[in-house]
């Protein structure tokens, strides 16, 4: 189990967006949610309602506090699964919660529907980083893998379950059911933003194509777009006989292209186009990228 967690140190590489990561996300939370009693579920929530009542500790005190015991209590239960990473993410995050909030007191902004949407972007870019760097910041995180551990809910189910309840808590706390509705506003945003920084921008697209005249496809491909393509045997289900089919991986901006290529040359034809959420190789992402 130790050897497994000490394989589990990031590299310099991921350390760096660990670091940027819990930055952005500490940033989002002081200068945004905290100030209006708002966060995005979590810990972070949890540290806002136990600060109400015991301000002798800062918030990001009792994050640390809260994410240490649960750390302590899934690397006991879950093993070598929680690593090195998460430890960093869980500390550098009530490090920077601290430090940020001695320059941000009071709000950037008064507006509470730019103050969620903001500060739930931020915190969803910051994440995403410190995703990218194989590490959490804890919190719901660790007791998503808790629960699923012993109830076979899905993690993300779980998660969305903790928040919620985080949320719910909020609302009673500070007695305001805007503030349970703007938090879930929050992880809504933060959710969708993590997605992209996770993903990318900019969505390739996979086309599949069932012609007779798919020769006569791929090299209109191969001319006009120079890009390559898999070619595939296939079964018609309908038609119970075999039939060739092409796989093709081509930008976004080089889709109503792809399309117009493929009504020219067989309108007969049969396609499917889907979102390539991360196509690498050649003229696509690279893998030092991944």
């Amino acid at each position: 189990m130790i050897d497994s967690f000490r394989r589990s140190v990031p590299r310099f590489s991921e350390l760096i967006l660990i670091v940027l990561g819990c930055a952005i996300t500490a940033f989002g939370m002081v200068a945004f949610l905290f100030p209006h009693n708002l966060a995005p579920g979590g810990v972070g929530g949890l540290a806002l309602i136990v600060n109400h009542f015991f301000p002798f500790l800062s918030i990001g005190t009792w994050m640390l506090i809260m994410n240490l015991f649960l750390f302590a209590l899934a690397f006991m239960i879950l093993g070598s699964h929680i690593g090195t990473g998460t430890l960093i993410g869980t500390f550098l995050l009530s490090f920077f919660v601290n430090i940020i909030g001695k320059y941000y007191v009071n709000p950037i902004t008064n507006d509470l529907l730019l103050s969620v949407l903001y500060g739930g972007a931020l915190t969803g870019i910051g994440l995403g980083l410190v995703f990218k760097g194989r590490a959490t910041t804890g919190g719901t995180d660790i007791v998503g893998f808790i629960i699923n551990k012993f109830t076979g809910i899905s993690i993300g189910q779980s998660i969305f379950m903790a928040d919620g309840t985080v949320v719910t808590i909020m609302a009673l706390v500070f007695r305001s059911t805007d503030v349970a509705l703007l938090a879930i506003l929050s992880i809504i945003v933060g959710s969708a933003t993590v997605d992209m920084v996770q993903k990318g921008f900019i969505r390739d697209r996979v086309f599949f194509i069932i012609s007779d005249k798919h020769e006569d496809i791929l090299s209109e491909v191969d001319k006009n777009l120079g890009r390559g393509a898999t070619l595939v045997q296939t079964w018609g289900g309908y038609q119970k006989k075999e039939r060739k089919g092409l796989v093709v991986c081509v930008s976004q901006s080089e889709t109503d292209e792809m399309e117009k290529i493929i009504r020219t040359v067989d309108a007969d034809s049969f396609y499917i186009v889907v979102e390539g959420v991360r196509v690498v190789g050649e003229g696509f992402r690279s893998p030092t990228w991944v």
